[in-house]
């Protein structure tokens, strides 16, 4: 009972003549409702209500005072430490995933739109996630406020907490910050985006691949068609960056990137140019990097949206709003690492129908 084990490291913070029902198990219900579809806490406690058998007698629970009500599960959401939660789930990413080196782990924020209340004031969670693409899982995520200029004293804080060594770390331009590269390149390399909060550091990058190509810059160029359209991408890199007078404050910066798409679509074309500060040489490394950047809006934030309802759950307690995403991204974890099922909405749909499964992935029952 792999997930029982997870939730039995999980601090109880409650007064002990007060608990009925245990941490451990209160949390293995609401993943059990959350696998089957449920978006809320009232959804989640029906689950339980119409499984109870099958929780008992499959999953293994004793619930020795029944079941718990909607307002413990409530309050225990409400209490549990998400920090400590994280903690507590990163420390289980480590002990069952070897993420391979050379692999790449992408840095992105996702916000969760019905956490949020306009009227009353409340904004809605923002999490910063960390995503290996080569294992398609979430192998951390910290929340942010509102102000997504908060992701960057977080993103330092997720890197050093995660360590992970050897693998290329990609993530947009609100992250290409020296600090920020800094906690990366003790350990990793790094693709970043490079925009305008760098104004001056762009333009002169800008300049730089208007000049004459050296024999430093090489091209690596792809194509792919589908979905009525052609998409032609052209990935530069140039390693002849020593001009660059501030190279020194941006730790192991060995290459600038650029890279110019051109989609045609019913005969019109668009052409957009992006530029990245880099420590990876290898043309091929640096756009399959920013390639699975590009990718985890699919992989991870459409299917967190579309399959798990992410923006759909409506809690607005902060606390029980981001351990209940804690719990929808353990769950989207199993499924990837251990269904055999053609595709992730097959995995989740098998989830919602077949007891049995369920319990295999959930619980390796």
């Amino acid at each position: 009972m792999v997930e029982g084990i997870l939730f039995e490291q999980v601090e109880d913070s409650r007064q002990d003549w007060k608990v009925k029902h245990s941490i451990s198990e209160i949390l293995m219900v609401v993943m059990c409702g959350v696998s089957a579809g449920e978006r809320s806490i009232y959804g989640i406690r029906e689950f339980a209500r119409l499984k109870e058998q099958w929780l008992r007698d499959v999953i293994g629970l004793k619930l020795p005072n029944g079941l718990p009500s909607y307002d413990t599960v409530r309050r225990v959401l409400g209490i549990l430490d998400p920090k400590q939660f994280q903690s507590v789930f990163i420390r289980w990413i480590e002990e069952e995933l070897d993420i391979p080196e050379g692999s790449y782990v992408s840095l992105d924020g996702k916000t969760l739109r019905g956490s949020g209340l306009k009227e009353a004031g409340i904004d809605p969670l923002h999490l910063l996630h960390a995503y290996s693409h080569e294992l398609g899982v979430v192998i951390g995520q910290m929340e942010c406020s509102s102000e997504k200029t908060n992701e960057i004293p977080i993103a330092e804080r997720l890197i050093q907490i995660l360590k992970i060594k050897g693998v290329i770390i990609t993530a947009d331009a609100l992250l290409c910050q020296k600090e920020i590269v800094k906690k990366i390149a003790k350990d990793n390399d790094y693709i970043l985006a490079l925009k305008g909060n760098h104004p001056l550091m762009e333009q002169e990058v800008k300049d730089f691949f208007l000049s004459p190509a050296p024999s430093t810059r090489s091209v690596h160029t792809t194509f792919d068609k589908g979905h009525g359209r052609i998409e032609r991408r052209i990935y530069t890199l140039d390693t002849n960056i020593g001009w660059f007078e501030d190279k020194k404050e941006w730790k192991h910066l060995a290459a600038f990137g650029m890279v110019e798409s051109m989609v045609t679509r019913k005969g019109k074309e668009c052409r957009e140019i992006r530029y990245f500060i880099t420590s990876v040489t290898d043309v091929k490394q640096f756009a399959k990097g920013v390639r699975s950047h590009w990718a985890i809006e699919n992989n991870l934030h459409w299917c967190l949206d579309v399959l798990f309802c992410d923006d759909e759950c409506t809690v607005l307690d902060r606390n029980a709003a981001e351990n209940l995403a804690i719990i929808r991204r353990i769950v989207y974890n199993r499924i990837k690492m251990l269904s055999k099922m053609d595709t992730l909405s097959m995995g989740k749909r098998a989830c919602i129908y077949d007891d049995n499964f369920r319990a295999q992935i959930l619980f390796s029952c």
